[in-house]
């Protein structure tokens, strides 16, 4: 049995794969095994993804029919023989002996351990995800994670998950930010989190990224993901500032789909009733700029109208 399994979903990235593959072979970790999935695709992938197993008995590949980075993902937990689990994309990076490093934190008490993050590595707009070391478990596993705000940094691969974490939880397939849908319900089994500031998940931005792409379809689970924990958090009767904070970056979240060229009117409308009902009263007190405290003086509904006017392209 390896210890860690490093899932890598590969389609028609040729060009990255290999310097993504390097990066984790290179990590010096004892009992390592590499899964790429290839989910059907259509380049030079295929080949280069056997030609590469061929070369490193750490590294496994499975071929399958085009389902999309969920059912990429989750063909790798089926197939996963590690106590731990890590997931990197084909395009992205891992810098030197983050992963080596970060077992060292993965203890027989914790769950899951999430390090350092830099996001769209590489181009102007860069921008560092750090944490203070901090272990948090018990009951405060999700209370903390809601308070410092985890839920804006849901990603799947700037963390070492205990194996066990994925019983009984995969992610939806044919749904985008499906990370954002799991995330909570993983923090909530866990024992214990280990926050950490070693190593480095390098995140590379790409003009295909779903992130950059505002299309209602496209945008919608992230809206609908937030909107589900706030429920969550409002029903547990979480404090004032985390539910503040939460819904203001809902409103937000709705007010991006407004924004979107084919937006659903109705919807939008729907979803600005429900997000007005969960207002919690220190909304405006932890609405941060001037700016957002207008959005939140004008209510979801109004908000969604006056700011859609301009539309994203």
């Amino acid at each position: 049995m390896a210890k860690l399994s490093v899932i890598v979903p590969v389609f028609n990235t040729a060009g990255t794969l290999e310097r993504c593959v390097q990066s984790i072979l290179s990590q010096q970790v004892d009992g390592l095994e590499l899964i790429l999935v290839d989910d059907g695709s259509t380049d030079a992938s295929p080949a280069l993804c056997d030609k590469l197993s061929g070369a490193d008995d750490r590294v496994r590949v499975i071929h399958r029919p085009n389902g999309g980075l969920s059912a990429a993902r989750n063909s790798g937990i089926d197939a996963a023989t590690g106590t731990w689990i890590a997931f990197a994309d084909s395009d992205d990076e891992l810098a030197p002996d983050t992963l080596a490093a970060n077992l060292k934190l993965a203890t027989d008490d914790v769950d899951l351990v999430e390090f350092p993050v830099s996001v769209h590595y590489g181009a102007p707009n860069c921008c560092q995800l750090d944490f203070e070391p901090l272990t948090v478990s018990g009951d405060q596993v999700f209370s903390h994670w809601i308070k410092s705000g985890g839920y804006n940094h849901c990603y799947a691969w700037n963390k070492i998950y205990r194996s066990t974490l994925f019983e009984g939880i995969r992610f939806p397939e044919g749904e985008n930010f499906e990370d954002a849908a799991i995330c909570p319900s993983v923090i909530r089994k866990c024992r214990a989190v280990t926050y950490s500031d070693r190593g480095r998940y390098l995140y590379y931005s790409s003009d295909g990224s779903i992130t950059l792409q505002y299309r209602f379809a496209n945008q919608e689970p992230l809206f609908r993901h937030n909107l589900e924990l706030l429920q969550l958090i409002t029903e547990k009767g979480f404090d004032d500032e985390s539910l503040g904070r939460l819904w203001n970056v809902t409103l937000n979240l709705l007010i991006d789909l407004a924004r979107c060229k084919d937006a659903d009117k109705k919807y939008i409308a729907q979803k600005a009733e429900v997000l007005a009902s969960l207002k919690p009263l220190s909304a405006k007190r932890y609405a941060g700029s001037l700016k957002q405290r207008f959005k939140v003086a004008l209510g979801p509904a109004a908000a969604c109208k006056l700011l859609s006017i301009s539309k994203y392209k």
